[in-house]
């Protein structure tokens, strides 16, 4: 028994030695353990060497030259002129339209003013800018042919109120007109507005140039105090070079009436005090004092007619059709008016036909003196009577259906030929 005993205690033991002699034959994979002072460290990148530019085409360039920065003037004194577009903040003197920089290096900065973008010809309705605790409301233009960012545009219109002026910013325009002036003061300066309008709370008078070029001063009415105050000019004219031919002949032989005469159809017009038959010479109505409103040295073909021009006498602007008679294409300083107006939406101003007919005129009188109209237009508003020949020579009056009276009176005489 002790034998058997023995014999199984020897086989176990042979057993044991054989299976580690097998393991110590077998090879294994070492697992892998990586410490963050193991991981390799990369060299930097390195700059590649500058290479000579490759000479690349050059798409042929478009001869429309690139709109040009805004020329901003920095006067001595405000201009007594609202037409001028020029405005103190603060106690610097500007003119719109302005470029934004000029403000931002006197502190003044807004809302991802270098995010936001407007397209070319494109103008954002309104952004507040502020310079501290000081607060101000403007409108961007972008007058180029790029994208720009409003930080990079230019400011075309800026709105100030009495929250404003209460924030410490101080904003005067010509006239030493702001916040607080009275109506009396705004029309004892700048004359009747080119239109007037009221609500139950404030009276609102627009300074009108043109699309885009007003002032709007909004007055309450219970305070009778300026508490509003908008001026927009997104206009960047680039001037003409000066014109230095003659001047035409028949502008030189133009002689201006000596009287009013009874002649309705010999488009003899007093306007303002001043004799002109038409057409006239737009330079008979400069030196009666009235200023260019276009470029004087902007060309206008030869025997041909610009139906948007306008000039402007104080505060009130008249649109007139001009018309070159000349042969060669010549400046709108050397151009004949062929058509004029009083309105009440653009030139208030005393007019007077033959026949004794001005702006307070009946219908009753304007008929005795003219006769039965050649047309009538009845609207919802205004009921139009004209007289004459022709679109291109006639009268034209507007009356106003509920008051009765004269809304407007348009001459027009444009010949074909001066002759």
């Amino acid at each position: 028994m002790k034998t058997i005993a023995k014999l199984i205690l020897f086989l176990c033991i042979a057993v044991l030695t054989l299976s580690l002699a097998a393991c110590n034959n077998t090879e294994t994979e070492p697992v892998a353990t990586t410490t963050e002072e193991e991981i390799p460290q990369q060299e930097p990148p390195q700059p590649e060497e500058p290479q000579a530019p490759e000479q690349a085409y050059e798409p042929e360039q478009d001869e429309t030259p690139e709109a040009a920065p805004v020329a901003t003037v920095f006067p001595d004194r405000l201009s007594d002129d609202l037409y001028s577009f020029m405005f103190s903040l603060n106690g610097d003197i500007f003119t719109l339209p302005l470029a934004f920089n000029y403000l931002a290096e006197r502190g003044w900065t807004g809302h991802n003013l270098d995010i936001e973008t407007l397209s070319p010809n494109q103008f954002s309705i309104s952004n507040p800018i502020t310079n501290g605790n000081q607060s101000l409301n403007v409108s961007f233009i972008n007058t180029t042919q790029n994208v720009l960012t409003f930080e990079e545009s230019n400011i075309g219109r800026i709105f100030f109120n009495e929250r404003d002026a209460q924030s410490g910013t101080e904003i005067i325009i010509p006239g030493g007109i702001t916040i607080g002036s009275s109506l009396e003061d705004i029309i004892a300066i700048h004359g009747e507005p080119s239109s007037r309008r009221e609500n139950a709370f404030e009276h609102v008078l627009e300074y009108s140039l043109d699309t885009y070029t007003s002032i709007t001063l909004r007055v309450n009415i219970e305070s009778n105090q300026l508490s509003e105050i908008q001026m927009s000019n997104f206009l960047a004219h680039e001037a003409a070079p000066e014109f230095e031919g003659d001047v035409p002949a028949a502008i030189l032989a133009y002689q201006a009436p000596a009287s009013l005469g009874d002649d309705w159809q010999s488009f003899i017009v007093r306007l303002d005090g001043d004799l002109y038959q038409l057409p006239a010479p737009i330079s008979s109505f400069i030196a009666n004092g009235w200023v260019f409103v276009d470029d004087p040295n902007e060309m206008v073909a030869a025997q041909s007619t610009n139906v948007r021009a306008t000039i402007r006498r104080g505060n009130q602007v008249m649109r007139i059709h001009i018309h070159n008679y000349d042969d060669a294409e010549q400046p709108i300083a050397h151009t004949f008016v062929t058509r004029i107006e009083f309105s009440h939406h653009f030139a208030v101003l005393p007019i007077e036909l033959p026949g004794g007919i001005t702006e307070n005129s009946t219908l009753d009188e304007i008929l005795a003196a003219f006769g039965e109209p050649r047309r009538t237009e009845e609207g919802s508003m205004f009921t139009t009577y004209e007289f004459g020949s022709g679109m291109w020579e006639q009268i034209s009056i507007a009356m106003n259906n509920e008051t009765e009276t004269i809304h407007s009176i348009t001459v027009i005489n444009s010949p074909r030929s001066l002759n």
